[in-house]
């Protein structure tokens, strides 16, 4: 199959198709930062653009933008024209090898993960002249498909935050409206992608730090189901609810660049206590078929509870609307309970992240604290938590994921807002709370779950839906979210 085939079949099940193939051949590209990863790929494949002068206009696009941004810590110009000159040495000016999708596409990496002759300082002082000699391993798998990194974008210190106002490299502003946030902690990675300085970003996400910038920000966001994408090489705190993932502008692209990095599955692929793993294909031909299958029949489990109660007017009439549409699709919307309530985050998911990050941080803490900033600091504060209470908290992370688990034995996916606000202003208030309030569940139930734009709230800032499914069933969470994009999308024409 050459590259050309594989590229057409996804997009035509993905609903593009003739447009993809029109806008590749006929040379009219004026601007390549527009084009999606499939797009791209085609306009390879024919010819009418190189990696060379997709990343020169790239690189052009963040000398402009960024300064005004602040999307990027570090700008790999060197590293992008190096890797660019290589993949053209190797004849890869016209793809052809569909088992490398990403082969030309500008990537740009959170600045959590490490990366090899690049900078990464983990938005941080401990780490702001550090230099690794190699490359995380997601970074690697990136580079092995022939991605392009084009730099390391701001971050919460350390991860640790919802909002990407980083004391020490400045804050990363909303490309929708720049006097708000763009959330966090991977607020550089979506402002990168939604900006068009990347194509595709990486994120980390510990409670939600991927879909919250996706959502405030307007873009797609994966945490795909724990343990799937690799985080050695990742400045992560907390290994228990630790995930990496992907920032991308379409759902389309989510799913071709999560197909191209991620691992074979494991046999048995699952954690403890987790359901049965889905016996899958491989993620694009799942992809393709969900796709394919379309809303009617979908069965949609609406967690009302808990998830709905602090949504803001604009955010629950978007959500609505957006679940209203489903089932005029056909597809068949209920509520599920998930067991989350008020006091489910401070005797479950906080105890254990407070420990993590204790351990991972806490011996530097006391040899540094001029390193961190205040409120980074104050996660050391206040007695250690004891041994019973730590097993108490990972005992209740595993019944609860099980509860989840069993939820998705009748519905195919659950939804919720994603953030129940807009992006705040960021000058505040910020209610930190309040934006974690609805992501932070699925790091614990370590389900793969995604945010995709269905609408606007106030000031016409962007609202997420978040789609969460079974584990290790990735691709079919992806089919079923390109479903609602091209719901919401088709409304908004």
């Amino acid at each position: 199959m050459t590259r050309r085939e594989w590229i057409a079949g996804v997009g035509a099940a993905a609903g593009f198709g003739p447009t993809l193939r029109s806008r590749a051949a006929s040379g009219a590209i004026d601007d390549p930062t527009r084009l999606s990863v499939a797009e791209l790929a085609a306009a390879y494949e024919v010819g009418t653009l190189t990696p060379l002068e997709v990343v020169g206009a790239y690189l052009s696009r963040i000398e402009r933008e960024n300064p005004n941004l602040g999307a990027f810590i570090t700008v790999a110009r060197d590293r992008a024209l190096d890797e660019t000159r290589r993949l053209l040495l190797a004849g890869a000016g016209v793809g052809t090898d569909a088992r490398r999708p990403l082969l030309g596409i500008p990537v740009a990496h959170k600045d959590l993960f490490q990366t090899r002759g690049v900078r990464t300082t983990g938005g941080s002082r401990l780490y702001e002249h550090d230099v690794p000699t190699a490359d995380a391993d997601l970074v690697a798998r990136c580079a092995s498909h022939g991605a392009v990194l084009v730099g390391k974008t701001n971050t919460h210190e350390l991860g640790g935050g919802v909002t990407t106002i980083n004391p020490f490299f400045g804050t990363t502003r909303n490309p929708r409206d720049p006097t708000r946030v763009a959330g966090g902690s991977s607020g550089g990675s979506a402002a990168a992608v939604v900006a068009r300085l990347a194509l595709v970003a990486t994120g980390s996400d510990t409670g939600g730090s991927i879909r919250i910038p996706a959502a405030l920000c307007g873009c797609v966001g994966l945490k795909p189901t724990f343990g799937w994408l690799p985080t050695a090489g990742l400045l992560g705190a907390c290994p228990t609810f630790d995930h990496a993932g992907l920032l991308t502008r379409t759902v389309e692209d989510a799913a071709l660049a999560f197909a191209a990095v991620a691992p074979p599955l494991p046999a048995p692929a699952r954690p403890r206590s987790a359901t049965p793993v889905v016996t899958v294909s491989a993620p694009m031909d799942t992809f393709r078929t969900r796709v394919a299958a379309g809303l009617r029949g979908l069965r949609v489990g609406v967690a009302r509870r808990f998830f709905f109660d602090a949504l803001e007017p604009g955010v629950a009439d978007a959500v609505g609307r957006t679940l209203d549409r489903l089932g005029a699709a056909g597809a068949q919307l209920r509520d599920v309970d998930l067991g989350v309530t008020a006091d489910t985050y401070g005797r479950m998911f906080d105890p254990i992240a407070v420990n993590e990050i204790r351990v991972t941080y806490g011996r530097v803490w006391r040899a540094r604290p001029d390193a961190f900033s205040k409120d980074f600091a104050a996660v050391f504060e206040g007695p250690p938590l004891r041994d019973a209470a730590y097993a108490a908290a990972l005992a209740a992370r595993e019944a609860f994921q099980r509860t989840v688990a069993h939820v998705l034995d009748d519905v195919d996916v659950v939804v919720t807002p994603t953030v129940p606000v807009v992006a705040p202003a960021i000058a505040g208030p910020i209610d930190g709370a309040r934006i974690l309030r609805n992501t932070w569940a699925f790091n614990a139930a370590r389900l793969p779950a995604v945010t995709v734009p269905c609408g606007e709230g106030a000031s016409g800032l962007p609202v997420g839906l978040q789609l969460a499914g079974r584990a290790f069933d990735d691709a079919t969470l992806l089919g079923i979210a390109r479903l609602v994009e091209l719901l919401v999308t088709t409304a908004a024409a």
